[in-house]
């Protein structure tokens, strides 16, 4: 039974990862269009929120990925 457990686990964490790894890539295209609405002035509100959401993705991605924060020492 421990040894489908840990198979289990094992097969989990790798889905995790590639599962991660893809809301990653999507945050990174959903942050370039961010980007690229902001360097048109007249579009700027909408891309600030595009960025934001971008962010979001990151984040998401980091958790999926189980990737630690930075943390520098003060």
């Amino acid at each position: 039974m421990r040894a489908i457990q840990g198979l289990l686990n094992v097969v989990l964490g790798i889905l995790t990862a590639v599962l991660g790894t893809v809301v990653g890539l999507l945050a990174t295209v959903v942050w370039i269009l961010g980007a690229v609405l902001c360097a048109t002035i007249l579009l700027i509100p909408l891309g600030l929120p595009v960025i934001r959401l971008g962010s979001r993705l990151f984040g998401a991605a980091r958790q999926l990925m189980h990737i630690p924060r930075r943390t520098f020492p003060t």
